[in-house]
């Protein structure tokens, strides 16, 4: 399924914008604007959110969070200055130690956790740094998707005015002829103010068109970083492959967030279950006594029991298993969704491309015809004012018409490229 829209030569083609309150600020955009291809706004958005290089920055801290993960924790320094008399027969005496402090002792422990466990925090620290990752991924298809879109809104606003332009100018043309006509008695002196009246409301419509191109100007100003963006070319030709995208469903950031997630519920598990095997500490210690008793070094271990694993552990390992199963389901859950969304989205793009075929390949030429019989008409005397007015409107309206479908189809085309493939095109 192909798409090519109108070339930007053709387009070229029609009347410059003419209204008066716009060309206050027109040349001030010419001067300050920054022409922005499709491809090129979809580039710089990647570079220019800072909400991405937050992103960035999470991924930085999952990664440098990972190193300790699976270390050993601090060793301990303890000093002690032990049997301090409080109590009992007292004497003052000269020699150093006697009614002080005859002991003291200098130490050192170090804690380590089983195998198990620190591999289990690390296959934690692994899940935490692909999450971070996807997210960011996630948020890098955002901001292209919304930068794209915002480009293809400032694009169309840009023609739907250049539509009211032409009927514009097909309005003052027919106008120049009222006077000649109410002279010869064609035309009735009541329809002399339907021309005015039309033009009238064309600038009502128009000034809410030039209303749509700064909103979308400001949109892709936001996402691109360019304080003036203003679009250049024309859009590239997407298509659309149902089976690629199908067959790609499975490689979507969301999905690895998901994936990343049943990962982490995994290391939970395998954390739970390593509660069961003992913990050990080793220590060595150096103690003082006065000269007469001596100096002594000790060295111990320390063990800890899980005896009573029915009621401790095992009820956290069984609580993580079930979160695991949890995530797990719900990662079958999110890919069915997108498997339904995608089927819906597709199904929703062919009635736009059949609505916008319809309207090109039927509507507008019918309109356009229309249009031109009722002028032929109008010149020749053959109907009057109101009919010849209303077969420009309405030719005008058609093409607009044809323009918002048209839109729509790329508008909804893009959305599903940028939310279905892994690779933006």
């Amino acid at each position: 399924m192909k798409y090519r829209p109108k070339t930007r030569q053709a387009r070229s083609r029609r009347p410059l914008l003419a209204l008066p309150a716009l060309a206050l600020y027109v040349p001030v955009f010419s001067l300050q604007a920054e022409p922005l291809t499709f491809a090129e706004a979809v580039e710089l958005a990647e570079t220019a959110t800072p909400a991405i290089e937050a992103r960035s920055l999470v991924v930085e801290a999952a990664q440098s969070a990972a190193i300790a993960a699976d270390q050993l924790p601090d060793p301990k320094l303890s000093v002690d200055i032990m049997d301090r008399r409080i109590a009992g027969p007292f004497e003052i005496s000269p020699r150093p130690g006697r009614d002080g402090f005859p002991r003291q002792r200098i130490g050192i422990s170090q804690d380590i956790p089983n195998g198990a466990k620190r591999r289990a925090r690390a296959g934690q620290a692994m899940a935490d740094i692909t999450v971070a990752r996807a997210n960011k991924e996630t948020l890098v298809q955002d901001v292209q998707l919304y930068s794209a879109l915002s480009w293809i809104d400032l694009y169309y606003a840009q023609r739907r005015l250049q539509i009211l332009e032409v009927l514009q100018q097909s309005l003052n043309e027919v106008s120049a002829t009222v006077g000649a006509r109410l002279e010869s008695g064609t035309t009735r002196p009541a329809q002399a103010f339907e021309p005015e009246r039309l033009i009238a409301k064309l600038a009502d419509r128009r000034s809410l068109r030039a209303a749509d191109i700064e909103k979308a100007r400001a949109m892709l100003a936001r996402w691109t970083g360019v304080e003036s963006p203003e679009t250049e070319g024309t859009l590239p030709e997407f298509t659309i492959d149902r089976d690629a995208l199908v067959s790609t469903i499975k490689e979507l950031p969301i999905l690895d967030i998901q994936d990343a997630k049943v990962e982490r519920a995994d290391a939970d598990v395998e954390l739970a279950r390593a509660n069961k095997r003992p913990d050990f500490s080793v220590n060595a210690s150096y103690v003082h006594r006065r000269p007469e008793y001596g100096e002594y070094v000790s060295v111990g271990v320390t063990i800890d029991l899980p005896l009573f694993a029915k009621k401790r552990q095992n009820p956290i390992i069984d609580a993580r298993i079930l979160e695991a199963s949890a995530a797990r389901l719900e990662a079958n859950d999110l890919e069915r969704q997108l498997h339904a969304e995608l089927s819906s989205d597709l199904a929703a793009n062919r009635s736009y491309r059949e609505n916008w075929e319809r309207s090109k390949n039927t509507l507008l030429p019918l309109a356009k015809k229309q249009a031109e019989l009722e002028r032929v008409s109008y010149g020749a005397g053959r109907v009057d004012l109101d009919t010849a007015l209303n077969a420009a409107v309405t030719f005008a309206e058609a093409e607009i018409d044809l323009l918002d479908r048209e839109a729509t189809l790329v508008r909804d085309t893009v959305r599903i490229k940028y939310t279905y493939e892994r690779n933006q095109p």
